[in-house]
C-alpha cells in the first residue's frame, strides 16, 4: 500500500503517536511517501526551535532530513529533552549522521505554518493530499495489530471529500 501526502507536524504527543502509527504501518508493508511540514501551533518556544532546525536540514542535508526528525521526535518524547537546548541539536545531528552545525531556519517555518493555514490546518498532526486536510489523532492501539487496514481507513477518508468528519472517544 503506497500512502503519500503531507503532514503538518510540531511536536506534540499527538504527533509522536502518529508518527509511531506510521512507523508500526511502514513496519508491516506501507510505502510511506510523506513530506513533513511545519506547523506551528501556540507559539510553543521548544517546538519552534525544533521546527527550525528541521527545515534547515531540509534544505542543507535532504537526504538526512527524516533522520534528524526522527532523532529530534525521539530525544523529545522518549528522553524529555529540550529542544530548544543547543546540545540536544548537536545530538540529533550525530544521531543523523551530520557532520555540521545546524543553525535553525525560523523563516521556512513561518511560511510553511502560514502555507498550512491558509489550506485549513489548525492543528496537529494534519495531513493534506487534495481538497480538505484532515487532522489526525490516534492512541497506541494503534500501534499494533492490523495497521495497514487502519493507514487504508486513513488513505480512504482522505480520498474522500464527503467525509468531513469522524471521531472515536
Amino acid at each position: 500500500m503506497i500512502f503519500q501526502g503531507r503532514i503538518y507536524y510540531d511536536f506534540s504527543p499527538p504527533v509522536w503517536k502518529f508518527y509511531r502509527f506510521l512507523t508500526a504501518a511502514s513496519n508491516d508493508g506501507a510505502d510511506l511517501r510523506l513530506e513533513w511540514r511545519p506547523f506551528l501551533t501556540e507559539g510553543d518556544l521548544q517546538s519552534t526551535v525544533g521546527l527550525a532546525l528541521v527545515e534547515s536540514v531540509r534544505r542543507r542535508f535532504p537526504d538526512r532530513h527524516g533522520a534528524y526528525l526522527q532523532a529530534l521526535l525521539a530525544l523529545r518524547h522518549l528522553e524529555g529533552a529540550d529542544l530548544a537546548d543547543p546540545s540536544v541539536a548537536a545530538v540529533a545531528s550525530k544521531s543523523a549522521s551530520i557532520g555540521a552545525t545546524i543553525e535553525p531556519d525560523f523563516d521556512a517555518v513561518e511560511r510553511s505554518t502560514e502555507e498550512g493555514t491558509r489550506i485549513g490546518v489548525s492543528a496537529t498532526p494534519s495531513v493534506f493530499r487534495h481538497g480538505p486536510v484532515l487532522r489526525v489523532e490516534v492512541n497506541p492501539a494503534a500501534y499494533s495489530g492490523n495497521t495497514l487496514a487502519r493507514l487504508r481507513l486513513i488513505d480512504g477518508v482522505l480520498d474522500d471529500d464527503g467525509i468531513w468528519s469522524l471521531s472515536k472517544p
